[in-house]
């Protein structure tokens, strides 16, 4: 099984560097690697050229933002999987290719498990991916992108859409999932990733919506709006005023709304 490690770079020479000194480490050495940089002007060209010989494939050039990049790379990767490591983030350890490379790969999308971390390296949190993934966890989750690998046949109907921002990653996993596409979790730690990246900004929240009218059909947004107003309504703050108002809804609430409010728990949580 041949991998393919994408990084995407801009302007970022001190981040780039430890995701190349991360890349270098792993034991596990048959795989491409691709970068692909936006022109940088901070010295990054010169670094990539100075590790030229660890490189598969690499570019410099202007670009319209980083799926436009993430496209260009996953049009030139020729492995079996793809993995996208952006510059600034680096590997849990060195042997985290060795031990993907051995399993039993065979699903569309391999997710597992990364440690937020901040400039100077320290831990922040720990991110666990989900055992069991529904299309009702992207309603206020999502998966940490470099702690995926994706077979290459999921890009052979569906690309990064460049019109997005920053939600074109949450765009494409609603999209294979709702296709059909198989998600299997991985248990161990892929990647340590930088606080300040581009992938852990929340300017990706006003895209959320069009992604689910574009994606999904009505019936099954409309169960999605009814899990907004359960998440966005505090029923427990809600119940009690009406629990708190007289005697009548009290009697009301108890025959009703509560049992209704521990459904809602069960099924949303």
């Amino acid at each position: 099984m041949k991998l393919s490690i994408i990084t995407i770079n801009f302007n970022n020479h001190d981040g780039l560097q430890k995701t190349i000194n991360s890349v270098i480490a792993q034991t596990w050495k048959d795989f491409e690697w691709i970068i692909i940089d936006g022109g940088s002007t901070d010295g990054s060209k010169n670094l990539i050229e100075q590790y030229d010989k660890y490189i598969t494939y690499w570019i410099s050039e202007s670009d319209k933002g980083i799926y436009n990049a993430m496209n260009k790379g996953i049009k030139i990767a020729r492995g079996d999987y793809l993995q996208f490591l952006n510059s600034g983030d680096y590997f849990y350890n060195e042997k985290v290719i060795e031990k993907f490379c051995n399993r039993n790969n065979i699903e569309d999308v391999i997710y597992g498990n990364a440690i937020l971390v901040n400039t100077n390296g320290q831990e922040l949190a720990q991110w666990i991916a989900p055992d069991i993934l529904k299309l009702s966890y992207f309603w206020s989750h999502t998966l940490n992108h470099q702690a995926l690998f994706f077979n290459k046949r999921c890009f052979n109907c569906y690309l990064y859409n460049e019109n997005n921002k920053i939600a074109s990653d949450v765009e494409l996993f609603i999209t294979l999932l709702y296709n059909h596409y198989s998600f299997a979790k991985y248990n161990e730690f892929i990647v340590q990733f930088n606080a300040t990246g581009i992938s852990s900004q929340k300017t990706g929240i006003n895209e959320f919506d069009p992604i689910i009218n574009r994606i999904l059909p009505y019936s099954v947004r409309a169960d999605y709006n009814d899990i907004i107003m359960f998440r966005d309504v505090d029923l427990a703050i809600m119940i009690k005023k009406i629990i708190n108002s007289n005697k009548f809804f009290r009697h009301l609430t108890r025959i009703f709304l509560y049992p209704i409010y521990q459904l809602c728990k069960f099924f949303y949580k």
